[in-house]
């Protein structure tokens, strides 16, 4: 078979899932459909079974990408059949808009408000800087894979609640389904010197791990942790590195490291932020290092 472009991709995986998918898909609705995400936006392919109201998306360009490096169709296609049957999830409509049921399937993710502006007009959010905590509902998880639907605005009217009483439960049922993990970066990477200092911050199954600084108390915990204040160096939305003031790393190297990491190692549409924050212990205070802001915090 010669190389396909992106339009003739398109139409070889939407005509030929169906043979690739199991016999409860057979009358599965497969359609393309732009999806617009926090600060970016792809061509998808949503993939629902008879009489069911939630589906799954499939990232065309993502496995466009993967087809080019070149990995064979046949490869192609059975990845995209064991994510759409591992991670397809099966909830009763009438369900979403029961928050007693709803309220043990919250959890937190965590945006750039800036970036993600459009995304954020859509949903209910408590600004953390420049940044944007927000409420998801869980739809199912396999193998270390989640399925989820933003709360939007229309969603909480139907739950008779305010806003920060939703971010509230979400944020604590965030912490029991995605409990905080912490282990030290030197662990991660070889190092030339016995560093123990800087940990990295995330969740137990390392997806949307950032947000797990924003559960309650943990930005006390990670103090008594490290021995007081510390820099939060946002890596991407899965994961932050804390670094303890006495480590002897200044904010400026930092902020180059990041930099360095956003060129290099984490994908766009997982940018958190391009500047470091700071945790003062005393006052409890996070604040953007950015210099107003940070000149702002020195003076008070």
């Amino acid at each position: 078979m010669e190389q396909m472009d992106f339009e003739q991709f398109k139409e070889y995986v939407r005509g030929n899932l169906p043979t690739v998918l199991p016999e409860s898909f057979h009358n599965a609705s497969i359609i393309y459909d732009v999806i617009h995400k926090p600060g970016f936006s792809y061509q998808g392919m949503r993939v629902s079974r008879e009489g069911q109201k939630y589906g799954i998306v499939v990232d065309l360009d993502y496995y466009f990408k993967v087809y080019n490096r070149p990995t064979p169709i046949t490869d192609i296609m059975a990845a995209i059949a064991s994510m759409i049957t591992e991670r397809i999830p099966d909830i009763d409509l009438s369900l979403v808009t029961d928050y007693s049921w709803v309220k043990t399937r919250l959890f937190i993710r965590v945006f750039n408000r800036t970036w993600c502006r459009d995304y954020l007009s859509q949903i209910p959010y408590r600004a953390v800087e420049d940044l944007a905590v927000t409420a998801h509902l869980l739809a199912a998880e396999n193998n270390g894979q989640i399925s989820s639907t933003p709360v939007t605005h229309q969603l909480l009217a139907s739950y008779g609640i305010t806003p920060e009483q939703l971010l509230i439960d979400a944020a604590e049922n965030g912490m029991k389904l995605f409990p905080p993990h912490l282990h030290y970066l030197s662990d991660l990477m070889e190092v030339d010197h016995d560093s123990r200092a800087e940990r990295v911050l995330s969740n137990r199954i390392g997806i949307n791990g950032a947000a797990a600084l924003f559960y309650p108390g943990e930005m006390d915990k990670l103090a008594e942790e490290v021995g007081g204040d510390y820099y939060v160096v946002p890596t991407s939305v899965h994961e932050m590195i804390i670094s303890p003031v006495n480590a002897g790393v200044n904010e400026e190297q930092m902020a180059d490291a990041l930099q360095a990491v956003m060129r290099n190692v984490t994908e766009e549409r997982d940018w958190l932020a391009d500047h470091v924050y700071y945790y003062d212990s005393v006052r409890r205070l996070f604040v953007a290092i950015m210099p107003d802001a940070f000149e702002q915090h020195l003076a008070a």
